[in-house]
């Protein structure tokens, strides 16, 4: 795949493991907002749709990989409309790097096709973003990813982790909200193997989840284990009540699957 790709969150988690694995004959341009990075990059607040049309008439990408977010509606809702808006005024195609949480997570199973019924915040905005990308753009990719797993850039239960057990207090994680976690790196290139395909091959929706189904217990005890700590330092406990969270997240993921040959190995364990 030559030519030019724009990353938004580039200095994120996932960002950084795609600027790591972005293919040779990729020219990749770094955009973040208050983060930095490694070499060059585009400065922008997404939100900013001026700032937006700025940085994209600049650069006039081939591609837009979308993996920029926060936690707030704005950072997702209006930033991924002025991303999409402006992508398709400057004729660049578009992948969105959505969540699972886009579903109600009741453990039923969820193909690329099952719409969207998300229970959460985060996941009424992630989904909100989708439909506003493929209004946009109809042969837009929407990539949704599982909880992420990495060392090296830490993801956020091993920062948590390290914050309790700074703290003196152990982290509480739920016992009964079962994910499907994945290794960021080959995330990250299954993302860049979407990427590469013909706009027409590649549009519409990707489910990567990992090879096993954890709970945020199970899977911050191997956190643990292979970060060396203490097990006393995070505790099981079954999710409040009152908590709306996805509990079961079920994605099958067979178009990845089939078309990419997605089976990524368990996380914190060796490959059999």
């Amino acid at each position: 795949m030559a030519g030019t790709v724009l990353l938004t969150g580039a200095s994120g988690l996932l960002g950084t493991w795609l600027r790591r694995s972005a293919p040779r004959d990729v020219e990749l341009v770094s955009m973040v907002h208050r983060r930095s990075v490694a070499g060059d990059a585009l400065a922008a607040d997404l939100r900013d749709r001026r700032a937006v049309e700025t940085a994209f008439k600049a650069v006039r990408p081939g591609l837009v990989i979308h993996a920029g977010f926060a936690r707030d509606e704005a950072s997702i809702v209006d930033a991924t409309r002025h991303v999409a808006e402006v992508a398709s005024d400057v004729e660049s195609g578009l992948l969105l790097v959505s969540s699972d949480a886009v579903f109600s997570g009741d453990g039923r199973p969820c193909a690329e096709a099952s719409p969207p019924d998300p229970v959460w915040d985060y996941g009424r905005w992630k989904a909100a973003a989708e439909k506003i990308v493929t209004g946009c753009d109809p042969g837009a990719a929407i990539v949704r990813p599982p909880l992420i797993v990495s060392l090296g850039p830490e993801d956020h239960i091993c920062a948590d982790i390290r914050a309790a057990r700074a703290s003196g207090e152990p982290s509480i994680w739920f016992t009964d909200e079962i994910r499907q976690p994945a290794p960021a790196d080959e995330l990250a290139q299954a993302m860049w193997t979407i990427a590469s395909l013909p706009p027409s091959a590649r549009a519409g929706a990707w489910h990567l989840p990992g090879s096993e189904r954890l709970s945020r217990f199970e899977l911050t005890t191997r956190a643990v284990e292979v970060l060396g700590l203490d097990g006393s330092s995070i505790v099981g406990a079954p999710t409040p009540t009152q908590a709306h969270r996805p509990r079961d997240l079920n994605l099958t993921g067979e178009r990845a699957h089939r078309q990419l040959g997605w089976s990524p190995r368990r996380v914190h364990r060796p490959s059999p």
